[in-house]
């Protein structure tokens, strides 16, 4: 191999070298936080709770009617904590569900029945005794008896594909006192709910977030990314229903370190949270999940943004204990989602796309791995021959295995060339003694 081949070879490998490792400490910084995020998305789901009920309602004249008023629907979000479909969100959202005939949404729902059966006594009633009379009439023991409420908790990952979840782990929130306990002087006190809840579909290697060790490393100013589904965005007029399931992006920052009416841990921060983000995880500046948006602040009946709070993820990781799961942060999915969006980052199209078709077939759908196999596809037909990276590569393990012949029969030639030289050198010696 001639001189000029060789120092070819060397400044490829030299340049390919480069590009598969960072040049320095602030590149790796920036490439880590445009893709933590990126990665994080498939593992955030919906989680839609549905009440509806089926009505025997009897009015004032005594006639009976069964009705089946308007069913009422609950948005939030969530994320999977273990591959084989565990999953985190708040105790709140849930909470109609576990609730069932005994909530809220069942006194709506018996009223909504009532006013619709009982039509004709109701009508001719001005609004305020109108309202007392269907509040009167969806009290009395027959009609709370005729109420049969139906229920569905269902969770819908981004791919569009929905599962029926069960619910493994329930704390209220924290207004709800679950009992008592007593502290170290001996004096009682209330324990109130840690809204979080733990649910489970059935499924396997899905995408997973992975969850940071604990948040009391947390410090004011730090950077936060929440993501989940604002209840705005979900329903709007204005955008196809084909995206319904992708989640959206907030960021802020620590803001503060309080405490809830229980006296547990709570993260403030300034990152834009409204209904329907409710349970959704909450990210540090590494991509590790360190808390979920629990609850709001308000003035009146507007919510009042830059004052909101987060559940930190050690109230998280004790709910997974109690529900008898492990938080495991890896699956197949996502080792070859997470690998492929890192070579889709630098520039790496040709192996990011074969790491995204094959996360695409253990569950195809998912709208960013498609958009970034997409990319990644037209990027890699527009690099001229030689600089794609299977032709460098090719021609890599080409010179490679020109440097080893090479190596290989000039390493015979030489040794060939010593051993000539060590007979000569014995036949001299042995001239010489015979002369003598």
């Amino acid at each position: 191999m001639s001189r000029t081949a060789y120092a070819l070879l060397v400044w490829m490998a030299a340049g390919l070298l480069a590009v598969g490792s960072p040049t320095s400490t602030e590149a790796a910084t920036e490439s880590e936080l445009q893709s933590a995020v990126f990665r994080a998305k498939p593992a955030v789901v919906m989680i839609a709770v549905r009440i509806g009920a089926r009505a025997t309602v009897q009015c004032g004249s005594g006639e009976t009617v069964t009705v089946r008023p308007g069913a009422i629907g609950e948005l939030g979000s969530g994320s999977i904590i273990h591959p084989d479909g565990w999953i985190i969100t708040n105790g709140h959202v849930v909470q109609p569900y576990q609730e069932g005939a005994n909530g809220p949404f069942a006194v709506e729902l018996l009223e909504n029945a009532v006013a619709a059966a009982c039509g004709s006594e109701l009508d001719g009633l001005p609004g305020p005794a109108r309202a007392e009379r269907i509040r009167a009439l969806a009290t009395t023991p027959e009609n709370r008896r005729g109420l049969a409420v139906e229920r569905s908790l269902d969770v819908h990952l981004s791919n569009g594909k929905a599962y029926p979840a069960e619910v493994k782990f329930y704390s209220p929130p924290a207004y709800a006192v679950v009992g008592t306990a007593t502290d170290a002087s001996g004096n009682e006190r209330k324990v109130h709910g840690r809204d979080v809840a733990i649910l489970k579909i059935d499924d396997k290697e899905l995408p997973v977030v992975r969850l940071a060790r604990h948040s009391t490393d947390l410090h004011l100013g730090q950077t936060l990314f929440v993501i989940g589904f604002p209840g705005v965005g979900v329903p709007h007029e204005l955008l196809s229903r084909s995206t319904q399931y992708e989640p959206s992006i907030t960021t802020g920052r620590v803001s503060g370190f309080k405490q809830d009416i229980g006296g547990q841990r709570v993260i403030q921060t300034d990152a834009a949270i409204i209904q329907g983000n409710s349970g959704g995880p909450v990210f540090d500046d590494r991509g590790l999940v360190i808390g979920a948006a629990t609850f709001t602040s308000l003035q009146g009946e507007q919510v009042v943004q830059g004052f909101n709070f987060l559940i930190p993820v050690e109230t998280i990781q004790e709910a997974a204990t109690k529900a008898g799961v492990a938080p495991k942060g890896d699956s197949t999915f996502t080792r070859l989602w997470n690998h492929g969006v890192d070579l889709y980052i630098r520039d790496l199209h040709y192996r990011a796309y074969s790491n995204m078709s094959a996360a695409n077939r253990i569950h195809p759908g998912f709208p960013d791995v498609e958009r970034v196999r997409e990319d990644c596809d037209i990027k890699h037909k527009e690099q001229g021959y030689l600089h794609r990276e299977e032709v460098q590569w090719g021609v890599m393990g080409v010179g490679f295995l020109g440097m080893a012949a090479g190596v290989w029969f000039g390493g015979r030639r030489a040794l060939s060339a010593a051993r000539q030289n060590l007979r000569r050198i014995i036949r001299e010696e042995l001239d010489g003694e015979n002369r003598h």
